[in-house]
């Protein structure tokens, strides 16, 4: 099983990141003639307590891509009250220890939200950490990534 060790950064466990259009869409543009867009880079949160992978709307915002619809979210900070959040499918990857190794998710649905005034641009949630192994060495500072 391929995987990861990195540093925490100020802000915890965080993880370079690229996203996308997911793969299906990227070959549906190319089929049509058109160049999908590049990919984007951003530092995101490995985030236990999320239940599903959340992006920052400026780093989706490049893409040009459309929501692909919406869904009603809990945060500590909606008072106990769902509120609706833009959806997109999108390529996740992360870069592994050596070029050209990593960890790509073709299409994954993510959530858009505001990280203004925060250090990072998302959180890696359970959806994604489901398909691998996490080991958070708190201690030694730094957390280990399989896949």
């Amino acid at each position: 099983m391929p995987g990861i060790t990195v540093t925490n950064s100020a802000a915890g466990p965080t993880l370079n990141v690229l996203i996308g259009p997911s793969i299906p869409l990227q070959q549906a543009l190319q089929a049509a003639g058109m160049v999908p867009p590049p990919p984007v880079a951003g530092l995101f949160l490995v985030d236990t307590g999320a239940s599903h992978t959340v992006v920052d709307g400026n780093l989706i915002r490049p893409l040009c891509l459309s929501p692909t619809g919406t869904v009603m979210i809990h945060t500590p900070s909606t008072g106990g009250n769902a509120v609706p959040m833009y959806q997109f499918d999108l390529m996740i990857y992360v870069p592994g220890a050596s070029p050209g190794v990593g960890w790509l998710i073709d299409a994954l649905p993510v959530t858009a939200s505001s990280f203004d005034g925060q250090s990072i641009d998302g959180l890696i949630g359970r959806d994604i950490l489901d398909r691998g192994l996490l080991v958070y060495n708190g201690s030694a500072g730094h957390f280990t990534l399989a896949y």
